[in-house]
C-alpha cells in the first residue's frame, strides 16, 4: 500500500512543496485526521528523499563523465 501511495506522488507531484501545500489544506480544513497527517507527511519525507538523493547521484555521473 505504501509503495502504491509512494508512486501516485512522484507521479503526480514533482515538487515536494506541492504535495506538502495540498497536504496542510487538507487538514486546516479537517478533511483529514492528525493521525492521517502525520502519516502523510511522514510518507512524503520518505519519497522525496528518495528523489533527491537519485538525482544527486544523475548529476554526480553527469559530472565525472
Amino acid at each position: 500500500m505504501i509503495s502504491v501511495a509512494q508512486n501516485n506522488l512522484k507521479k503526480y507531484y514533482k515538487e515536494k512543496t506541492d504535495i506538502e501545500n495540498k497536504l496542510n489544506v487538507f487538514y486546516a480544513m479537517s478533511k483529514i485526521s492528525d493521525e492521517e497527517y502525520s502519516e502523510l507527511t511522514l510518507l512524503v519525507e520518505d519519497t522525496y528523499v528518495e528523489i533527491e538523493e537519485n538525482e544527486k547521484n544523475i548529476e554526480a555521473t553527469e559530472v565525472a563523465e
